[in-house]
């Protein structure tokens, strides 16, 4: 193993990342003549920022003069109700000692773009379009002090010299909230949507019915509501209850508990004014609320009221799911047109969800009017069968000028190509490249980052991990709609709760929609962040802010000086790194982390945050290799599944180690066995051989039953020379990777033969083969 010494490049690297920085992050030079200088901690960060060294001094002497052609009436008053709470005053038209000027421009392409510059003497502000005006006044929004949320009033407020020229990369950037599982109220609701909109996300996904609760009122079918609305409590809330004993936040909250007859019965539902006033002022926010309805799934709610919208008259729970609507039954669409007839009047959203996820099929398998149906329609399965339902169901609402969501279950039977697919099962790849081929646009949510719910959440993922895969087609990129993250409530029933699973994860997932991947930075949104954080205080968010010092490793293979580069990123900013090579435990006298290192040979890379001059937990352990088999060909005797197919034939030789998900593009499945043979191009001594394996019994992936090593020199004889047998056992819940490593004992020849059963018959993934 060898460490090559790049400390010259990597100080001028680190010389001109931190002079970028500071020039972005602040205005001008400190000088005794000089004020101090200006944060920049805007997030999301525009598409383009230019800064300057004076200020602009913001007072109530300060005019504003509005060239807006009178299109612009309720963002002047919210501009004025901005100053009110800075300068404790609206700002008049009388000739002042500097100048605001908002004004309407030629509409852009984009009506979400806008223009904002600063300079000593005049700011300007121009749009085309309400909206981008409005996103212009949330940037100046953060350039205010932070104070002016709980009403500290300034009088007189310097803003940097700037201007800025931004659009948002995505039209669909937007949140979820689930309040059929647990319910929320709308005060809570209207402070999302002002969050929201303060980081400029345009949708808030309302998950409105579902098995455990129906929210909105239906005129027609008033007890969906008087009964659905309502429940004694279930296993959910009792998780919630038992949990709260250790933690209030999971205690339902009081305001939501009704008792009748001395029991206590959880719930709640929004009128049709209550919610025809909240999409009133959403819009104010330029938030459009898009409503989910659920079906033909996750419908118990509704059918336990009426049982006869099921194929067997029950709501019950099948082998997974809950009993979904009978798609052979006429009643059904009635019902379901009735509903969504209501909820059209109430919501103006372009878009209506149906869902059409998660649907339980075994009382259609059981129904003899559903097989009667199929067969007199063609059809070979129940996923057909989905799929009539959601296409006439989809055609009702587009007769009425909405655009139909669904998640992407609802493709298995197929679906028609002007359906938006809201892709959310991480684990089915290439769902996104299906759906593009079919004709769909795509909003991506998968659950891994995107489900704020889950502990699987994570700020650097959020921001980074890669939603597409590598064989995405890239000439149909444009049928990417969009980025959504969602929070699903099973077990959070209260608003502190909901605040600290959402925040600050909404501000990376904010500054991923919102900047061009020009402007997205890892380190610069870090540091942004921590500033943005005493704003979200002020804002009475209940935030649940704690940075990991977990480390999480990036290799660069070099096939041409035959290295591997090692990259390591962090949540916190600016960490302090130690690491060795020679697993060895770091401290203060090892190689200090100053950015990408080198390493030839094999390497065990041992790696930490330090703190007051000790390693924090978790230590990084990181394998890498450069083996003899980098770059050799691999022929493979069975196919790889082609959801997860890495880096296609030459995953296996790349010298890339697979992270901790299964679905990162660097592990590559099995639904076969994995049966391969390595060609080494010439005889070659063979030392060792080792392949890392993951379990994750969960979501069906197993270890495979052995290892299986045999040799050839001429590729058609081959002498098997090591076998290694599985340890691991099925039952084993919790995530584990395995390394199956043994000699070759220094055999000599040219192929080596690898395989390894799929007894199980879920997936295997497999990392590298490495050969020494």
């Amino acid at each position: 193993m060898e460490i090559n010494s790049t400390f010259d490049i990597q100080l001028e690297s680190f010389a001109l990342k931190y002079l970028a920085f500071f020039a972005a992050a602040f205005l001008g030079l400190a000088s005794c003549n000089t004020p101090e200088p200006i944060e920049i901690s805007l997030v999301p960060y525009p598409s383009s920022l230019e800064t300057g060294t004076d200020r602009f001094n913001l007072s109530s002497s300060t005019q504003l003069i509005i060239d807006d052609q009178g299109d612009f009436s309720e963002e002047i008053a919210f501009f004025q109700s901005m100053m009110q709470q800075a300068i404790g005053q609206k700002l008049s038209d009388k000739s002042g000692e500097n100048i605001i000027e908002i004004r309407k421009t030629e509409s852009s392409e984009n009506p979400e773009a806008y223009h904002l510059k600063i300079t000593a003497n005049k700011m300007t502000l121009e749009a085309g379009a309400a909206e981008g005006l409005f996103y212009g006044l949330m940037t100046l929004r953060q350039l205010l002090p932070t104070g002016m949320e709980s009403g500290e009033v300034s009088n007189d407020i310097a803003l940097p010299e700037l201007e800025i020229y931004d659009q948002p990369q995505y039209g669909w950037r937007a949140m979820h909230l689930d309040v059929s599982r647990h319910f929320f109220s709308m005060d809570y609701l209207r402070r999302y949507v002002d969050l929201l909109s303060l980081y400029k996300l345009n949708k808030l996904h309302l998950h409105l019915t579902d098995d455990q609760g129906w929210r909105i009122e239906i005129k027609k079918y008033p007890e969906l509501t008087e009964q659905g609305a309502w429940r004694t409590y279930n296993e959910q809330d009792s998780i919630c209850i038992e949990k709260s004993k250790e933690d209030p936040r999971f205690a339902l909250e009081p305001k939501h508990i009704e008792m009748r007859d001395g029991t206590p019965y959880y719930g709640g539902y929004y009128t049709q004014e209550e919610l025809k006033e909240f999409v009133s002022y959403a819009q104010t926010k330029h938030v459009e609320i898009v409503p989910e309805i659920d079906m033909p799934g996750h419908m118990m709610a509704a059918i336990a009221i009426y049982p006869e919208l099921a194929c067997n008259g029950e709501a019950a729970w099948g082998d997974l799911f809950s009993t979904p609507l009978c798609p052979v039954n006429e009643e059904v669409y009635t019902f379901v047109e009735n509903v969504l007839t209501e909820v059209m009047d109430i919501f103006p959203s372009k878009y209506i969800h149906i869902g059409a996820d998660e649907v339980e099929k075994k009382t259609w398998e059981e129904s003899a009017a559903a097989q009667k149906f199929m067969k007199e329609n063609g059809m070979q399965n129940v996923n057909e069968l989905q799929s009539y339902f959601v296409n006439r169901v989809s055609a009702f609402l587009q007769e009425n000028g909405k655009e139909v969501v669904v998640w992407d279950d609802a493709m298995a039977g197929g679906i028609d190509a002007n359906l938006n697919v809201m892709y959310w099962r991480n684990w089915v790849a290439g769902v996104p490249d299906k759906a593009v081929q079919n004709g769909n646009e795509v909003i991506l949510a998968p659950g891994d980052p995107f489900y704020f719910s889950t502990p699987n959440s994570k700020l650097f993922d959020i921001y980074n991990k890669p939603l597409l895969g590598s064989k995405f087609p890239k000439e149909l990129t444009y049928k990417i709609k969009g980025i959504q993250a969602c929070l699903w409530t099973e077990t959070i029933p209260s608003e502190a709760l909901a605040d600290a699973m959402l925040f600050p994860n909404v501000l990376a997932l904010a500054e991923r929609a919102w900047s061009p991947e020009s402007a997205q930075d890892w380190n610069s949104f870090k540091t942004r962040l921590i500033n943005q954080l005493p704003r979200l205080d002020l804002l009475g968010v209940k935030y649940a802010y704690n940075p990991t010092t977990k480390l999480i490793p990036f290799m660069n293979v070099d096939t041409d000086l035959q290295q591997i580069g090692i990259t390591l990123e962090s949540e916190i900013s600016e960490p302090t790194i130690y690491f060795t090579t020679d697993g060895t435990q770091p401290t203060t006298d090892s190689n200090l982390y100053e950015g990408e290192f080198f390493v030839k040979g094999s390497a065990e890379i041992v790696a930490a945050v330090f703190q007051d001059g000790q390693p924090t937990e978790p230590i990084l352990r990181k394998q890498v290799d450069y083996h003899k088999a980098i770059g050799k060909s691999v022929e493979y005797h069975k196919p790889w599944n082609k959801s997860y197919p890495a880096g296609d034939a030459g995953s296996m030789t790349d010298g890339y180690r697979g992270g901790e998900s299964y679905n990162d593009g660097i592990w590559q499945g099995f639904t076969n066995d994995l049966d391969v043979t390595v060609d080494m191009g010439e005889k070659t001594i063979l030392n060792s051989i080792s392949a890392t394996f993951m379990q994750a019994a969960g979501p069906g992936v197993f270890m495979p039953e052995y290892l299986e090593v045999a040799v050839s020199n001429d590729g058609e004889t081959f002498e098997t020379i090591l076998r290694i047998d599985n340890d691991i056992p099925v039952s084993e819940k919790e995530k584990v990777v395995k390394e199956f490593k043994g000699s070759l004992a220094g055999k000599e020849a040219r192929y080596v033969k690898v395989v390894a059963p799929n007894v199980q018959r879920g997936f295997i993934f497999v990392d590298e083969l490495v050969i020494n």
